[in-house]
C-alpha cells in the first residue's frame, strides 16, 4: 500500500480523519515477516519466546518477545498458525539477528525451513481508541475479532495486537492483492504517514527498535505482559523470574511532552534523578517523546538540570 495513496494533506493525526471515520487511523508498516515451516516448529520457536507457542494452532496468534540470557529484549514477536506453518511478525530494524538466532537453533535432525516473506506479504495497522469499528467499515463481513486469534477474509488476516493497550488491529495481505486499497479508497479513508506514526506510536507508548535494542528488561519498555513465568525454559527467564519474586521493577516507559526539542540520551533532572530519552519527534506545534525512567517519574512536570520543563502524560 502506498503511503500516499491517499492524500493525508499533512493534517495531524488528531484530524486526519474525517468527522465521519471512527476513531483511528490506517497506516502501513515496514515489518519483517518470516514464515516458519516443518515438524516441530511450534517446540523450536517455544524454546526461544517467552510466550507459550507449543500448541499455536491454525487461526491463533500469541505475541511474544525474544530475550537474551540476561532477560534484555532483542525483539517482539507475533507468531500467527496458519495451514501447518507460522508466520512471524517481528520489528523491521531486529529482522537479521532474530532470523540467525531461530535458524542457528535448529536441531540437525529437523526439517525447519524459515522463509523470508517481507517481500510477499504486507502489514498495515488500524490504531485508535475506535479501532475494531474502522475494521468494519473497511470489512462489514467482519464482526469481531478476539483476542490471540486472527479473522481470515480471503488472504487478508486481521488480528488484534494484545502488547497495546489502545485498539491497535494488524493486518497482514498479499503484495500483490489490492483488495485492501480498494476498500480505502471507496470509504475516503486517509492512509497515515510515517511521521504521523512516529508520534501516535510515542504517544501510544508502543516499543519500537529504538526501544528493544537488546539493552532493556521488558517491564523497562511496557512489555511485562508478553513474558509467562509458567512456560518452559526460555533464554532469559531465570532473570524474568528472579525480578517477579522480588518484585524488584525499578524503571518504566513514559511519554514526555515539551515545547521545546526533546534531545535523545540520558537527560540529568532537578532531584538527582536520571531518565533516558529514546524516541522523539514533532507534534501538533510541540515535542513529544518516549524515555526509560525511574518508577517515582510517572506524571506532573520534570525540569532538567539546564531548565528545561518537560511534561509526563
Amino acid at each position: 500500500m502506498p503511503p500516499n495513496l491517499v492524500d493525508a494533506d499533512n493534517h495531524s493525526v488528531d484530524n486526519m480523519i474525517k468527522a465521519n471515520i471512527p476513531k483511528a487511523s490506517i497506516y502501513e508498516l515496514r515489518s519483517s515477516i518470516s514464515v516458519l515451516s516443518g515438524d516441530g516448529s511450534t517446540d523450536h520457536l517455544n524454546n526461544i519466546l517467552t510466550a507459550d507457542v507449543s500448541k499455536l494452532n491454525n487461526g491463533e496468534r500469541v505475541d511474544a518477545l525474544v530475550c537474551d540470557s540476561n532477560g534484555r529484549v532483542k525483539d517482539v514477536l507475533s507468531c500467527f498458525g496458519i495451514d501447518g506453518e507460522i508466520i512471524i511478525l517481528g520489528i523491521y530494524e531486529n529482522m537479521e539477528d532474530t532470523r540467525s538466532l531461530i535458524t542457528a537453533g535448529i536441531p540437525w535432525n529437523k526439517n525447519l525451513v524459515l522463509y523470508d516473506a517481507k517481500d510477499a506479504l504486507r502489514h498495515c495497522v488500524i490504531h485508535g481508541e475506535d479501532a475494531l469499528e474502522l475494521v468494519r467499515l473497511l470489512y462489514p463481513e467482519v464482526s469481531d475479532v478476539p483476542d490471540q486469534t486472527f479473522v481470515s477474509i480471503g488472504d487478508v488476516i486481521v488480528s488484534k495486537n494484545s502488547a497495546s493497550d489502545i485498539g491497535h488491529i494488524d493486518i497482514l495481505y498479499r503484495a500483490d492483492d489490492d483488495s485492501i486499497e480498494r476498500r480505502i479508497l471507496e470509504k475516503s479513508i486517509g492512509v497515515g504517514t510515517s511521521d504521523e506514526w512516529e508520534a501516535v506510536r510515542i504517544r501510544s507508548r508502543l516499543p519500537s527498535a529504538k526501544e528493544v535494542d537488546g539493552t532493556r528488561l521488558p517491564s523497562d519498555i511496557g512489555l511485562g505482559k508478553l513474558v509467562s513465568l509458567n512456560k518452559g525454559c526460555y533464554p532469559g527467564q531465570e532473570i524474568h523470574a528472579r525480578l517477579d519474586s522480588r518484585g524488584s521493577e525499578k524503571k518504566h516507559m513514559i511519554t514526555i511532552t515539551s515545547h521545546q526539542p526533546i534531545v535523545l540520551g540520558k537527560t540529568k533532572l532537578e532531584g538527582g534523578l536520571t531518565m533516558e530519552v529514546t524516541s522523539a519527534t514533532e507534534y501538533d506545534g510541540g515535542h513529544v517523546a518516549l524515555a526509560v525512567a525511574p518508577k517515582e517519574i510517572n506524571k506532573g512536570a520534570v525540569f532538567t538540570l539546564t531548565g528545561l520543563e518537560y511534561k509526563i502524560g
